[in-house]
């Protein structure tokens, strides 16, 4: 009987851990909406949005609007140039704006984002690691990070030869999270995107 009732509790708390702290990430993400769309507000005229109850609702539409009116400047060719212009000679100096900008748009898996991409790096003694492709410009050798799990975005920087490096048609979001899982998922991963894939026994 008792071990009936420390087995039952310990499988609630498999179940109730993981929705704590998914409730927690949300109300956190919300907060962090809201944060950022304060700025934003102040925009606007003096006690445009005082009598707004729904105040992560008001904070969303502001940040999704904000972020389509730039969307479609950088769209528009003139507008890009200009704005590479003026990034090139004033954020693109600032520390961790450039790391951050090409983070936040490999992990939205923007096409002409070639940073943090997700590979496999080939050893000498034929293992592989998983690795993040940090700087490709076309030479011989590439930059890349190798994770620490289960923080996937901390890790030692290496320069190594191209060929060593197998990209995966990956999102970085299955792939980090993968890492983050302690590569819980990352076999079927490979298996099914890598050109030197795993096979069961017998196949």
């Amino acid at each position: 009987m008792f071990n009936f009732l420390k087995n039952a509790i310990f499988r609630g708390l498999v179940v109730l851990i993981p929705v704590v702290v998914l409730y927690v990430t949300i109300r956190e993400l919300l907060q962090l909406m809201v944060a950022l769309a304060t700025p934003i507000a102040d925009l606007f005229p003096s006690g445009t949005f005082d009598h707004q109850k729904e105040t992560e609702i008001i904070a969303a539409l502001l940040v999704v609007g904000t972020a389509l009116f730039l969307g479609i400047l950088a769209s528009v060719k003139p507008s890009r140039l200009a704005g590479k212009w003026v990034e090139d000679r004033t954020l693109n100096h600032l520390p961790m704006y450039r790391m951050l900008k090409s983070f936040v748009a490999a992990f939205l898996a923007l096409e002409d984002e070639d940073s943090f991409k997700p590979a496999l790096l080939s050893n000498s003694d034929c293992t592989r690691e998983p690795c993040y492709v940090i700087e490709d410009r076309g030479y011989n050798q590439v930059v890349i990070m190798k994770p620490w799990t289960p923080t996937p975005f901390a890790g030692s920087l290496m320069i190594v030869k191209k060929s060593q490096v197998e990209i995966l048609p990956l999102t970085l979001d299955e792939f980090s999270l993968s890492l983050t899982h302690f590569g819980l998922g990352l076999a079927d991963q490979i298996a099914e995107h890598s050109r030197g894939g795993l096979e069961k026994p017998g196949e």
